[in-house]
């Protein structure tokens, strides 16, 4: 009896053959090194030019800001803005869009600007597929310092994650003869196996940069998804941290959240931290901090009643400005400019989901028809929509990870029409 075999691409993944057996790992890292460079050459095509320029433009105006003063070179300048731009293109995609060469690659939907539809030109084989697919997520951005050097390998200390990185630098553009330990680098690394490789060159900062390499690392640890939740020790603690804040703000202050004026709110913010022990732990946790603290900016006007403070269970505490108009858009009586207020405030990404739903608990009056004028959605009905329009409009709220860096959300203020006419509820 003849038997007819099956083809591979139809046997179940676990049983499938792996492309890189057999390679040993110095050969996987070279071989992940010129998949790297074939990446960055194909978004410098001249077909990507426009879509690199619009990055780069993005790049200069808000990771690099000159200052008049430093005794800047423009050739590097403008080098490092063009790394930083293609990085993006190949790791994150393009700003505001998402849809990186590298998901394009392995089959997520790319977004419609993205860089090239299809990745046209660009064949992988099965090996370079199986190095690319733990790329997915983007690897490891952030700021390093050097900790040793053995052969054609670097340890790296992670300043976000208080991680050891060993990363390969033989076939990169970078030798370890040009690291030393005690030196601060910032770059993106991926992963090849259990070893590193730097996705093109990583900037080298002399150690008189500290300080900026410190600021730059706190605004990494404000971000979301928070870099040092990648250390599993980190997050737990973190998550009990957090926990602990929240019974200690409503044992404080009879509830999760106060209003204000701005005054009145930076007192009941540093109480607040008085009494959890705060910086303290966050130090701890997060060790850049211990160079650069980012308080509140109390620069409006002491008397504004629009502030709050809110403590989140697991998201931790927020600054809310211009709360006061929020909470007023949410209570009755109907007026036909606080669906367009709520408008923005639903495509503003700054604006936490979780408030609005407290806002919606605490003030039920007439959600249906606010929601739905705001949302341009007839028929909607909070109970049975609100949670997955919340949801939708902030993937990110459903991440359980726990926030110890105070954020603070500054919502612009829109004053109500002296005249407005034809808006009604939808619902």
């Amino acid at each position: 009896m003849t038997r007819t075999p099956t083809p591979v691409d139809h046997l179940d993944p676990d049983l499938a053959p792996d492309p890189l057996a057999g390679l040993p790992l110095r050969e996987r890292l070279a071989l992940a090194t010129r998949l790297e460079a074939r990446l960055v050459e194909h978004v410098l095509r001249p077909a990507n030019a426009e879509a690199v320029r619009r990055q780069a433009e993005y790049v200069g105006s808000q990771v690099l800001t000159h200052d008049p003063d430093a005794d800047d070179d423009p050739e590097l300048r403008g080098a490092m803005v063009l790394d930083g731009a293609v990085d993006m293109l190949v790791h994150s995609g393009p700003r505001g869009v998402g849809g990186s060469l590298v998901q394009r690659l392995l089959g997520a939907e790319p977004p419609a600007d993205a860089v090239g539809s299809a990745p046209a030109g660009l064949v992988l084989t099965a090996a370079e597929r199986a190095l690319l697919e733990p790329w997915r997520d983007g690897g490891v951005l952030g700021y390093f310092m050097v900790t040793d050097l053995v052969d054609e390998h670097a340890m790296l200390h992670n300043l976000e994650d208080d991680l050891d990185y060993r990363v390969y630098t033989g076939c990169s553009e970078i030798r370890s003869a040009a690291l030393a330990p005690g030196l601060p680098l910032s770059g993106r690394v991926l992963p090849v196996g259990a070893a590193w490789i730097f996705a093109d060159t990583p900037f080298v900062f002399p150690p008189s940069a500290m300080v900026d390499v410190v600021r730059g690392v706190v605004t990494l640890l404000s971000s979301t998804p928070c870099p040092a939740y990648r250390n599993p020790r980190t997050l737990a603690r973190a998550r009990e941290l957090v926990a602990d804040h929240h019974r200690a703000f409503r044992d404080l202050f009879g509830d999760v959240l106060v209003e204000g004026t701005a005054s009145h709110v930076m007192d009941c913010y540093l109480r607040f931290k008085h009494q959890v022990g705060a910086p303290a732990e966050e130090f701890a946790l997060l060790p850049a901090l211990r160079d650069e603290r980012w308080l509140p900016d109390d620069a409006a006007d002491p008397d504004d009643a629009s502030f709050a403070l809110a403590h989140h269970p697991v998201k931790g505490l927020r600054l809310l400005d211009w709360y006061g108009q929020l909470r007023e858009v949410h209570t009755a009586p109907w007026q036909p400019w606080k669906p367009q207020r709520l408008a923005q405030v639903l495509a503003d990404p700054d604006v936490p989901s979780w408030v609005l739903a407290l806002l919606a608990e605490r003030h039920p009056d007439h959600l249906d028809g606010l929601y739905g004028t705001a949302a341009g959605r007839p028929g909607f009905a909070w109970a049975d929509d609100g949670a997955a329009l919340l949801a939708t409009r902030e993937p990110a709220a459903g991440h359980d990870e726990p926030g110890l860096v105070m954020a603070s959300s500054v919502m612009g203020r829109v004053q109500p029409p002296d005249e407005l006419t034809g808006v009604r509820p939808t619902a």
